[in-house]
């Protein structure tokens, strides 16, 4: 097996640091593909062999002080082995069937191989919604911390039982690997696929298709002949590992694409060879080390939608300002309040964010704007009544709210009033507009391309070389006064 070697990892964050005691932690995610195999009757089996491989690969890194979170599938595909099905069931009851009686056979496998090699496993069933509700998360990431801290290797899955129709679009637990990845503040997270490298074609059908050794920014790429899973048993594709790593580098997580018949390709990713597989090198968002947890809460949130925007709203997100309605050119999906979407400038995604209107609304807005129709009909409160009644404006909102503003208690001077006035005006002035026009707040976007992530350096360094602009949010004050 080759030696599990080390690269530098992207970041040394400080919660970490009682955590590990100094190791690298690594999200490997395996899918069904590398789980199940064909004997020669054609029948599917459990692949023993890769298995143990992996576990063995596992074992060494842990030998060298480093910690291992291991993202399953597999569950319906055992199921169906453990049942006697010749094919995945198509209906999502079936599915759901297949999980139920699957998951416990997978974990008893994991449990006796681990045990030859003196690891203890935990189970953790989640989904969706564990990601999307930020209490929840926060109790996943504490129960992983303690496994780690116990020197447990966790086995994440979803649980497909009880999942909502989601289960047949998840990508094969790709997307949640990452999520798990940018939720660890990881250092590497690895997706077994059936080939070597990412490749500039379809190396099936393209003979003349070569291997991408390293990715510096998943949104340029360009490759045609993506396809989904070429297993009966799985429901994941190369598609859907770029969405994964595009999830993760933008957390500050490396990549790696390795062949999940080899998994030893692992260590040598790790050890900084090329040969093992595909790098996607990582770049930590500026909006991830402004917002910490929030924004790697948002990175980790599924999109429920896109919306594009136009060069001006494009240039407010460089600059670390709010969102406006009026720099919206479309929306797509079925997004509610509060949830994340897309942020696309031509064609391609520069950012996530959570949106303060629902889809409906803004579409109606559009459309009113379009027939040149006033409309103020975006789904938002209007704060800006509350906001002249306490003398305060945006900056100090939440505080008033809450009665700890000095302003609440009387202290807020003529001077004082006049100052935020003034510099309400240049906010104005400077492009932002009421909350009411506020579409997304600055410290709910988080920049996702590595191309916009540069441009905002370049624009940030030509005008305040110490600081990205961020525009207020209540929400943002709130989280700073408890810092």
């Amino acid at each position: 097996m080759a030696d599990v070697g080390r690269m530098q990892p992207a970041k040394s964050p400080p919660r970490r640091a009682n955590v590990t005691k100094g190791g690298q932690i690594h999200v490997i995610k395996v899918g069904t593909s590398t789980l199940l195999t064909n004997d020669e009757n054609g029948a599917q089996q459990a692949n023993l062999s890769n298995i143990a491989r992996l576990i063995e690969v596992i074992a060494a890194l842990r030998k060298k002080g480093d910690h291992v979170i291991l993202v399953s599938s597999g569950a319906v595909g055992m199921g169906c082995l453990k049942l006697g099905l010749k094919e995945r069931p198509k209906n999502l009851g079936g599915k759901q069937a297949m999980a139920a009686a699957g998951q416990s056979r997978l974990m008893r496998l994991y449990e006796d191989l681990f045990r030859v090699v003196n690891l203890q496993v935990a189970q953790l069933l989640i989904v969706r919604e564990d990601f999307s509700d930020k209490l929840r998360f926060r109790a996943v990431r504490s129960t992983i911390d303690e496994l780690i801290r116990l020197g447990v290797v966790p086995i994440v899955n979803e649980n497909d039982s009880l999942a909502a129709p989601h289960l047949s679009n998840f990508g094969d637990n790709d997307t949640m690997a990452a999520m798990t990845a940018a939720l660890v503040e990881a250092d590497w997270l690895f997706l077994a696929t059936d080939v070597h490298f990412l490749y500039t074609a379809n190396p099936k059908t393209d003979p003349s298709a070569k291997p991408i050794y390293v990715v510096k920014d998943v949104a340029s790429l360009q490759i045609a002949g993506l396809e989904a899973s070429s297993s009966q048993w799985g429901t994941g594709g190369m598609a859907t590992k770029l969405i994964a790593a595009s999830i993760a580098v933008c957390a500050g997580v490396h990549c790696g694409l390795v062949n999940g018949a080899e998994p030893e390709r692992i260590g040598q990713l790790i050890a900084g060879n090329r040969e093992g597989g595909t790098h996607f090198e990582a770049r930590l968002s500026p909006d991830v080390i402004g917002e910490g947890m929030h924004g790697r809460w948002i990175l980790a949130l599924p999109l429920a939608g896109r919306v594009s925007i136009g060069p001006a709203g494009y240039n407010s997100v460089l600059r670390g300002n709010n969102l406006l309605f009026r720099d919206v050119l479309t929306a797509s999906g079925n997004f509610e309040p509060d949830q994340a979407v897309a942020l696309v400038s031509e064609g391609k995604e520069v950012a996530r964010a959570l949106f303060r209107s629902s889809c409906a609304s803004i579409t109606d807005a559009l459309k009113k704007r379009a027939d040149a129709q006033p409309s103020d009909k975006l789904g938002l409160k209007d704060f800006t009544s509350e906001l002249r009644a306490a003398g305060v404006f945006l900056d100090a909102y939440r505080s008033w709210r809450q009665g700890s503003h000095r302003g609440a208690k009387g202290e807020m001077t003529g001077e004082k009033i006049k100052q935020l006035g003034e510099q309400q005006n240049v906010e104005d002035n400077e492009g932002s507009a009421s909350v009411f026009e506020v579409v997304a707040w600055a410290t709910d976007i988080v920049l996702t391309s590595v191309g916009a992530m540069n441009e905002a350096e370049r624009v940030m360094s030509s005008t305040n070389p110490n600081k990205r602009g961020r525009s207020a949010s209540p929400d943002a004050l709130e989280r700073k006064s408890r810092r």
